[in-house]
């Protein structure tokens, strides 16, 4: 009774878990969509409110248009006195009330009726239809018969066979217990048994005690398992059979014996269309182990009488389509497998016992869920993926714990580092579904839901291999290549969800490439260039390029395939089995480019800083500038190429900060004093440095001066790069003129300073008459201004008498350039004074 007791907690259980998977997801999935269509409902009610509205404003217009303006009633003529006659009728007056048609009642809008999906009608369907064989033997509830007699029969029946095949399997424990009938008499009374009630049930079958012969059949058929397994486990009686045969095994005797009563089972069922003896005859052959257990470890056999309970199953699911049949076995089988698992109890020596068993009742049930709707070309719900998936996962999770402990037991990897031995069943699995997809394409098979789920489950498995197999530092690499392959296959298949697999997978790679390799390979734990002799860095340096150029070139990739599609093969995907875009293509195309400058910008910004810190620190910084200059560059080329205001956007930010890295991080670095001077000895080398530095900054900020201030859209951003160009330069070259004059003639460095801003005034000036540009001309007049108070008000206090002499002589001649370029332009500023209007 213990063993029956705990396959009816084994089963509760299972159901239960199996009832909490499934029935959230399908409400989840009802759901959404009722809520989308509600939305689409309410859209359609406004757009009919708007339409009737507008009409009734047309048909008023009209109307009032075919009655013209009111006119004001003319006074009422004198009376006059009329022969006794009968009065006459007051004349007719029309109005515009009159005209006015009659007011027509509002009709009430028809709400469109809201259509389930296919998925949700199968599923719903196929569920109802469960739910009604559980409770009242049938699928549909006969016409005519109350509940109660359906739910009493039905109920009273499965009760009687369960308790017939208990009796049975007592009587048989019983009888070796107390040694009251031999074992072959035992063997011989259980089969007699089985055979009559067999018998007896096909003989009332299609007649009016159907549903009793359909409890009768499952009875015998659930009998004649004890018997074998009785024959064959317990009392050895198949073995003294084999004996004298010699070289046919005991085994196969009894394999024999189990296939023929399971083909025995299954084709009365069939013929039958009787679900309930499909399932009698189940529960009988999964009870038989439960009831009969012995105790001692045989995962051989146990496990090889399961898969052929489940073979039997299969067989009957290429004709019927018995979900519960399906459901069933699949609860039975993994409880009886982690039944046995914990109770034999399981060592690491049973491993080749148990795993190809376990891949049995994988490769089993994985064909069960779909085998029906491939042979009748019927359309899946949503009740296969589900099945697919919880397969998938009781084996994946299964075989990776049996694996991985297999692996370190016999040392062939350490503990927590024998993942590379579960990338087999990873690679395995991956290589199963890829198969199936293949299957599809090339028998041209209309399900979109079982090829999603087959393409889903392949790339998974496929993607999880990549951090089993390589180390951390591979897996982008991997899932890199992986991505761009999945690409081009969706290409050539012209599958929209493969396509959509591929940009999930991207988007991982991104988000490890900038969020766990890079701060990862230049974070502060790794060790510090300097330590490393030459050879080993310039090693590690190769590694690096091709660690993150893959990736970065597998980007560039997408980019190339999605820009420029490749032809498509002969095994195209069928627009019924694909899903519909929800990425459009030149978006990808755009998001492609972007992702692949980041990445590059990235990855560049960071090797070359580690670099140049080890073969030439000088040279870091100004390298890091060149290479933001790069980039503002080509994103000024991009907008003249494609103007957008996001694109312009983007440039003023990338501008920006290239500046703020030049005054953050850069000037500190060369040690700015705070009255604008580098402290330290004067350097030629440090000079050329920042040359490079200021130099390329500067020039970028002119040449997108040059090119955006022709462009309506984009004149202010010119403007404002010419400016930016013009104040980097004046700083730049006060930095190193009063820095240079500090080491080497101090005394003459307020009025070389000076000096300098003269010139630059006059720089500033010349073109800003040639080209009129007014604030041009005005920043040299407030510069001329500025040198003025600086000569007056503090290079006269601090020049020494020679140089201040000098200085004056210059600052002068400078001065009295200016003026002299303002007469001799004279005749120009009262044109274009007169002009209306003045750039």
């Amino acid at each position: 009774m213990y063993g029956f007791e705990l396959f009816l907690w084994l089963v509760l259980v299972v159901g239960t878990i199996l009832a909490l998977l499934v029935l959230p997801i399908t409400l989840v999935v009802m759901m959404a969509k009722v809520l989308r269509q509600q939305r689409d409902l309410a859209d359609q009610v406004y757009g009919i409110l708007r339409a009737v509205r507008e009409e009734m404003r047309r048909a008023r217009q009209l109307i009032e248009q075919a009655v013209g303006p009111k006119t004001p009633p003319s006074p009422p003529a004198p009376e006059r006195e009329q022969p006794a006659t009968r009065p006459a009728e007051a004349p007719l007056v029309i109005t515009p009330e009159i005209m006015a048609p009659p007011p027509i009642p509002p009709t009430p809008v028809e709400v469109p009726t809201r259509t389930p999906s296919r998925l949700e009608t199968a599923a719903k369907e196929i569920l109802g239809r469960i739910w009604n064989w559980l409770v009242v033997g049938e699928e549909h509830r006969p016409v005519g018969v109350s509940m109660e007699f359906a739910i009493a029969s039905t109920w009273l029946l499965r009760i009687g066979v369960v308790i017939l095949v208990m009796a049975i399997g007592f009587f048989l424990k019983f009888s070796v217990e107390r040694g009251i009938v031999p074992p072959l008499g035992r063997v011989a009374l259980s089969i007699l048994f089985g055979a009559g009630m067999l018998v007896a049930g096909i003989h009332m079958l299609g007649k009016k005690y159907h549903a009793f012969a359909q409890g009768l059949i499952g009875a015998g058929i659930a009998a004649l398992y004890f018997s074998v397994f009785a024959a064959f486990h317990w009392y050895h009686l198949i073995q003294d059979l084999a004996t004298p045969l010699g070289t046919v095994p005991a085994l196969a005797i009894a394999f024999v014996l189990m296939v023929l009563i399971t083909v025995g089972a299954g084709g009365i069922a069939v013929r039958a269309n009787s679900m309930a003896v499909a399932i009698l005859g189940i529960l009988g052959g999964y009870c038989t182990p439960i009831m009969l257990r012995t105790g001692v470890v045989d995962f051989v056999g146990l496990f090889g009488y399961v898969l052929l309970l489940g073979a039997g199953v299969l067989g009957i699911s290429y004709k019927k389509n018995w979900h519960l049949l399906n459901y069933l076995s699949f609860i039975l089988t993994y409880g009886l497998f982690f039944g046995a698992m914990d109770a034999k109890p399981y060592q690491v020596e049973h491993f080749w016992q148990v795993m190809p068993f376990l891949t049995g009742f994988f490769v089993l049930f994985s064909t069960i869920v779909f085998l029906f709707n491939l042979v009748n070309r019927t359309k899946s719900t949503l009740l296969e993926p589900i099945g697919l998936l919880v397969n998938a996962g009781i084996y994946f999770v299964v075989g990776y714990q049996l694996i991985e402990e297999f692996a370190v037991h016999k040392g062939l990897a350490e503990p927590g580092f024998g993942n590379r031995w579960v990338a087999v069943l990873t690679l395995g699995l991956a290589a199963f579904y890829v198969a199936h997809v293949w299957y599809f394409l090339v028998r041209r098979l209309l399900d979109r839901e079982l090829l999603f789920s087959f393409i889903g489950l392949s790339a998974f498995f496929l993607a999880v291999t990549v951090p089993l197999v390589l180390s951390r530092e591979w897996i982008t690499v991997s899932w890199a290549i992986q991505a761009l392959v999945m690409l081009w296959i969706a290409g050539k298949l012209n599958s929209e969800f493969l396509r959509h697999l591929a940009y999930v997978l991207y988007l991982i790679v991104i988000a490890r490439f900038c969020f766990l390799d890079l701060p990862h390979q230049y974070g502060r734990g790794m060790p510090r260039p300097a330590d490393l002799p030459l050879a080993d860095y310039l090693w590690q340096m190769v590694e690096r390029l091709v660690a993150f150029g893959i990736p970065i070139g597998s980007m560039a990739g997408a980019f190339r395939l999605l820009k420029s599609p490749l032809a498509t093969s002969g095994l195209t995907l069928e627009k019924a089995n694909d899903m519909a875009v929800w990425i459009r293509q030149r978006w990808a195309v755009r998001l492609a480019v972007i992702g692949t400058i980041a990445m590059l910008f990235l990855f560049l910004h960071l090797e070359l800083n580690r670099t140049f810190l080890y073969l030439y620190p000088p040279m870091r910084l100004p390298i890091l500038s060149v290479l933001w200059v790069v980039l503002c560059v080509f994103l000024v080329y991009e907008y003249v190429a494609r103007p957008s205001a996001a694109l312009l956007a983007v440039l003023v930010l990338a501008v920006a900060a290239v500046v703020v890295k030049l005054f953050v991080f850069d000037l500190p670095a060369w040690a700015v004093r705070g009255d604008l001077y580098y402290a330290g000895e004067y350097s030629l080398r440090d000079m050329a440095m920042r040359l490079v530095d200021f130099g390329a900054i500067i020039a970028m900020l002119y040449f997108g001066f040059a090119l955006l201030s022709g462009d309506v859209r984009a004149r202010a951003a010119g403007r404002f790069l010419g400016g930016a160009a013009l104040a980097l330069l004046f700083i730049f070259l006060t930095l190193e003129v009063k820095t240079f004059l500090t080491c080497f003639a101090e005394g003459l460095q307020p009025g070389g300073v000076s000096i300098l801003w003269s010139l630059f005034a006059i720089g500033l000036l010349l073109p800003g008459i040639w080209k009129d540009l007014r604030a041009l001309r005005y920043a040299a007049l407030a510069l001329f201004a500025v040198v003025a108070a600086k000569v007056f008000f503090f290079d006269l206090a601090n020049l020494e008498q020679m140089y201040r002499i000098i200085a004056f002589f210059v600052l002068g001649g400078l001065v009295l350039s200016g003026s002299f370029i303002y007469l001799k332009y004279q005749r120009a500023f009262t044109i274009r004074n007169a002009s209306p209007e003045d750039k």
